[in-house]
């Protein structure tokens, strides 16, 4: 059989994961927003639920972006999990119900997470608690004696 008589089908394969036209548009949002954090120190969030990915992109993006080193995982009104991911700077946040539905999906581009970081409020009443400690253990409490 000569070769011409070989019938050949091209098919175009889909773009490799990480390289469709919204992931792409993110990375370059995230790459604008780390520049905006070191030259001004400004933070900035993207809800990953209120945009319009098509099936596979948030997998794309999460395999693009990669894993770092730091991670955390707490309840708080469900459970949260918080990850740096190959680009430090860029966390990813998922957060859960209670019923283990995913309710929020961020990615934060800060120095630390925001969800991690204490509140001013909280750090004046820790500050007021070990002040107490402090001056309680400089006074103590006059303890009984027992004749003997």
């Amino acid at each position: 059989m000569p070769l011409e008589d070989i019938s050949v089908k091209v098919v175009h394969a889909p773009p490799p994961a990480g390289t469709t036209p919204n992931v792409r548009a993110l990375q370059s949002e995230i790459a604008t927003h780390l520049e905006a954090l070191l030259q001004r120190g400004e933070t900035n969030t993207i809800d990953l639920r209120s945009l319009p990915l098509l099936p596979g992109e948030r997998e794309a993006l999460c395999a693009a972006l990669g894993r770092g080193e730091i991670s955390a995982r707490f309840d708080a009104l469900g459970e949260a999990e918080i990850y740096e991911t190959g680009f430090p700077g860029v966390w990813w946040t998922t957060l859960r119900a209670e019923s283990g539905e995913v309710v929020a999906e961020l990615i934060d581009i800060a120095l630390q997470p925001p969800l991690l970081a204490s509140h001013p409020v909280d750090v004046a009443d820790g500050l007021a608690r070990l002040r107490q400690d402090l001056a309680d253990d400089e006074n103590p409490p006059e303890t009984a004696r027992e004749d003997a």
